[in-house]
């Protein structure tokens, strides 16, 4: 090598080939060949899809490296590029000691505007391919490119024909392995989506059918009692008139008999005829109580089945409530592990509301099945009941308040109505909450629930009527569903 030191030039050698990240690369290379290459100025092109870019280049005043976004040679003003596309071709060094005056490269554009003196253009090869292109200038002094400095630069640039291909090719699986996670990000994205969309789907599936035919069962009861209740409700009246008829009759023979024979004075009595005479009043009464209670009920499993229901339609939402209600009126009784469960109805003055009735009877039969579940697990006499995330005894004094859901509607604004179910029972813990809607969740042991009734309710609520539904934890224990309807169906809500 000359006069370089050795030592200096193998310390350069091994620092450019202790370097994998390209950028890091590339500025330590420009620094090695400005301080031994006898340059002012040098560039680094790459080829790639067979244009040629400037990767970096530095300059000695001021001194710095720049490794910027690959710019096209042929778009460069400030490089002689009929000397760089000489290079690419031929293979071969240029070296001028004094450009703009010799060689057949002194009319370019470049060089003759700069005056440039000393020049030197050398390709980077590996293996007969070519790696990169090093362009070097010196306007200060003539003749700067010795050959010993020719020779340092072939000995670093042996080395970083092996360490830019290596970078090369660290940074493109490196990026292979950027967008590979991208790729299977996204694709993980998407499965996410499609299995949750499949959760949904499967869930009203699941549920349409599972009301489909309890819509149909309760209808097709509903409709078998109707004729029957409705013959004895119509005609008890008529029994009392004929009774009633059959009673003057009597008091008539009575008047005009005072004394009847033997025979019938023996009927009478047998009949205790006073006695008939002064129950079977009561129990007619008693069975028109009765019959009339059993059509309200056949009326409201009419009204919450809905079959003929299926299209949005303007409503009273009070009587779905009451509906629903008398649909769960077994479950609100007292029974041999709890009290009665006290529900209280406090309505305010609504408007309709232009809904599809009987999903929305759904939604409330949902919640409030799940506010009795509640209550039963707290105000029961077995097991444990579950409050917060803490198990606690079930064996307890009678509860200062009884089980109690209440049920609040009011009108939010002139277009909005807001109805609330809340219970005092055990409450949801925050975890629980979080995850309440979601299809296929559900904290019941298996085969009491499957998880499907609020996230079936929230899509009712939510993408059906365009309305909001959320579930509201109170300290001091209990929960509150509340449900935002919009008066009128909302334009995205189909």
């Amino acid at each position: 090598i000359g006069s370089l030191d050795l030592a200096t030039v193998l310390k350069a050698a091994q620092t450019i080939s202790s370097e994998i990240v390209l950028d890091k690369l590339l500025s330590n290379f420009m620094n090695i060949l400005i301080e031994n290459a006898g340059a002012r100025q040098c560039s680094l092109i790459l080829p790639e899809d067979g244009k040629l870019l400037i990767a970096a280049r530095i300059t000695i005043d001021p001194e710095r490296v720049i490794v910027q976004p690959y710019i096209p040679v042929a778009e460069a003003s400030d490089l002689p590029v009929t000397v760089i596309n000489y290079v690419e071709r031929s293979r071969g060094d240029v070296i001028l000691s004094n450009a703009v005056s010799e060689g057949q490269f002194a009319n370019d554009l470049y060089i003759s505007r700069h005056q440039l003196k000393s020049l030197l253009c050398t390709p980077i090869l590996k293996g007969g391919q070519l790696i990169a292109i090093l362009y070097l200038e010196n306007n200060l002094i003539t003749g700067a490119f010795t050959p010993d400095r020719l020779e340092v630069l072939r000995l670093l640039s042996a080395q970083a024909s092996i360490s830019i291909e290596n970078a090369l090719l660290y940074a493109s699986v490196e990026q292979k392995v950027i967008e590979r996670t991208q790729e299977l990000n996204e694709k993980n994205l998407r499965l996410s989506q499609t299995l949750d969309q499949l959760k949904q789907t499967q869930s009203q599936l699941i549920h349409s059918e599972k009301m489909s035919g309890l819509g149909q069962i309760v209808a097709g009861v509903a409709h078998e009692l109707n004729n029957p209740v409705s013959f004895i409700y119509g005609n008890i009246s008529y029994a009392e008139r004929y009774f009633k008829n059959l009673l003057d009759l009597v008091e008539l023979y009575e008047r005009r008999y005072p004394e009847p024979e033997a025979e019938i004075s023996q009927t009478i009595e047998e009949i205790d005829l006073e006695f008939i005479a002064e129950d079977l009043p009561k129990i007619l009464t008693a069975m028109k109580l009765g019959s009339k209670r059993i059509r309200n009920i056949v009326r409201s499993l009419q009204n919450f089945s809905g079959l003929d229901e299926a299209d949005i339609k303007s409503v009273d939402i009070h009587q779905g409530i009451k509906s629903t209600l008398v649909m769960l009126q077994h479950r609100l009784r007292a029974n041999a592990d709890r009290q009665q469960i006290v529900a209280i109805e406090r309505y305010a003055n609504l408007p309709q509301i232009t809904c599809y009735p009987s999903q929305l009877n759904q939604v409330f039969l949902h919640v409030l099945n799940n506010a009795i579940d509640a209550l039963s697990e707290k105000y029961g006499k077995r097991g444990t009941a579950q409050t917060g995330d803490e198990a606690v005894p079930r064996y307890r004094e009678r509860q200062p308040s009884p089980p109690t859901i209440t049920i609040t509607t009011e009108a939010t604004s002139a277009n909005w109505v807001k109805i609330r179910i809340a219970d005092n029972g055990p409450g949801i813990g925050e975890e629980v909450r979080r995850k309440i809607f979601d299809p296929f969740y559900t904290t019941k042991p298996i085969g009491a629930g499957a998880g499907l009734g609020l996230s079936t309710s929230y899509s009712i609520v939510v993408d059906k009527h365009g309305g909001t539904l959320n579930c509201v934890c109170a300290p001091e224990g209990g929960a509150e569903f509340v449900i935002e309807l919009p008066i009128q169906p909302r334009p995205s809500v189909s």
